[in-house]
């Protein structure tokens, strides 16, 4: 009897202690299991109807810039760069003229260098009359920036306009500060009226 006792209360023990060590061993095996992933939510599609008049382009008819405007959206929304900021840039760089051509030879809504586009896109510069590739190149350009400026759209932005070089040599007062980010500030401000999330690091 005493035997039997013995061996009931050394398996009762036996299996508390294996009980104790899983409950010890569990935390560690679900800690360090945990998978860190980014989560962007998605731009909500906006009326693209609207869009249209309230943009004053004299070289697109309002069906083409509708069909243009979706375009934006889709792919501002895959290079994380917010819709309303390209709408910003295009209305300060061009004023929806998509054959407008600078002093400097920039090309289109975006107004987008040559040599820009070939050297970082491979782009030829006859295609940079193409609305669609125009801005494809811009977007793709403004992301490329704001990511090699630490996240930042004021860095991202100077770069855009004044080049990236340049930009380095400037202080963060002007960078924050000139009149190419003041301008397309107001424009996206009127947008954006409370809290412009360019302003932030997205």
């Amino acid at each position: 009897m005493y035997l039997k006792e013995t061996i009931l209360a050394s398996t009762i023990v036996f299996c508390f202690g294996v009980v104790m060590f899983m409950e010890f061993l569990y935390p560690t095996i679900r800690e360090s299991s945990v998978i860190v992933k980014e989560v962007y939510i998605e731009q909500e599609s906006p009326d693209f109807a609207s869009e249209v008049e309230e943009i004053k382009s004299t070289t697109l008819n309002k069906s083409k810039l509708k069909h243009l405007l979706i375009y934006i959206h889709g792919l501002s929304d895959e290079y994380r760069v917010p819709f309303d900021l390209v709408k910003s840039v295009i209305h300060t760089e061009s004023s929806w003229n998509h054959k407008a051509v600078s002093s400097s030879g920039a090309i289109g809504l975006m107004q987008v260098k040559p040599s820009t586009a070939m050297s970082e896109f491979k782009t030829p510069e006859q295609d940079l009359y193409d609305p669609y590739v125009n801005v494809t190149v811009g977007i793709m350009y403004l992301s490329e920036l704001y990511h090699n400026s630490g996240d930042d759209w004021h860095y991202a932005l100077t770069s855009y306009s004044h080049g990236p070089t340049a930009t380095k040599r400037y202080t963060t007062n002007y960078v924050y500060n000139n009149f190419y980010v003041d301008r397309v500030g107001r424009y996206f401000d009127l947008k954006k009226k409370e809290n412009p999330s360019w302003k932030k690091k997205l």
